[in-house]
């Protein structure tokens, strides 16, 4: 790789972006709920995030690897009534917290560094979007088995509310 920094993200040498990460969710007014989970969780949950960010890096994961972890995510903090616009907003702030530390760890000399760099943050934006894909749509098919399970509501009503092509395979 030519950028240190993605080199550092990847091989877990980079420590300091989830403390810039979670610094960054502390300081947000707009994560109330997320503010009520511990420090270790939240940091817990980034490291799993850069792991799968390192593993569409080297090609190691495709989109359904990462989809199926995204959508968990989703499926776990909906269990714990923390609000969709707040997972959606946490993942745009690891991007930033990544995307600061990728640009503030490189020299950038010379042309193709620069195309470099541009390439490297396009895929981590990349990677973050699809994240927030999965994570909604996670979130979304967890909302419908609760209305259809707990509040007893029925397909065509579900569906008219909430229209998507959901992973589950018993609808």
């Amino acid at each position: 790789m030519l950028l240190k920094s993605l080199d550092d993200i990847l091989i877990g040498a980079a420590p300091g972006v989830g403390r810039r990460w979670l610094a960054k969710l502390r300081k947000s007014s707009n994560v109330a709920a997320l503010s009520a989970v511990a420090d270790e969780e939240l940091l817990s949950v980034h490291g799993e995030i850069i792991r799968k960010l390192g593993r569409w890096f080297d090609k190691s994961a495709d989109k359904n690897e990462i989809g199926a972890f995204f959508v968990m995510v989703g499926k776990e903090y909906c269990a714990l009534s923390v609000p969709l616009s707040e997972l959606t907003f946490a993942l745009n702030l690891d991007r930033k917290a990544v995307t600061e530390h990728l640009v503030e760890g490189e020299d950038l000399e010379g042309a193709h560094r620069i195309y470099a760099l541009m390439e490297v943050l396009d895929e981590v934006g990349d990677f973050f979007f699809l994240g927030a894909y999965y994570v909604t749509k996670g979130y979304l098919e967890d909302t419908f088995m609760k209305l259809r399970n707990e509040q007893r509501l029925d397909d065509e009503t579900l569906n008219k509310y909430l229209p998507d092509n959901f992973f589950f395979k018993d609808r």
